[in-house]
């Protein structure tokens, strides 16, 4: 069903947006087609498709009907709706001890930088 249902809706958003509908107009081509062949007699199907689309003039109404004539389905608008997904974020809480040995010797004094922290003097 969901198939069904996916291919159903891809072809209802092909049609709309793209000019794919224009082949729904094939057999109005293949109509006008027979009607130029008992008018003329004698013209190829290639010929027929030269004379109604490689000039810019149309020869009569029947013309503009036939499919990829029509310049009013030039503007396709189309939209993309992009999934959002939720993301889960676990707290991590880290446990660990800090044990370490200091190597800072502090029975070092340097008496000549304690003589800079004093207060001041009156002279």
């Amino acid at each position: 069903m969901k198939r069904i249902l996916a291919i159903s809706l891809l072809v209802l958003y092909i049609n709309s947006n793209t000019e794919l509908h224009e082949v729904l107009r094939l057999p109005l081509l293949i109509e006008h087609f027979t009607e130029h062949k008992k008018l003329v007699g004698d013209i190829s199907f290639w010929e027929f498709l030269v004379m109604h689309y490689n000039t810019s003039a149309s020869h009569d109404a029947d013309d503009n009907r036939l499919p990829f004539k029509d310049p009013a389905h030039s503007f396709s608008a189309t939209t993309l709706a992009v999934p959002i997904h939720r993301i889960i974020l676990n707290e991590i809480v880290l446990i660990s001890e800090v044990s370490h040995i200091s190597s800072y010797n502090e029975t070092f004094i340097a008496s000549h930088l304690s003589d800079i922290f004093q207060p001041p003097r009156i002279a």
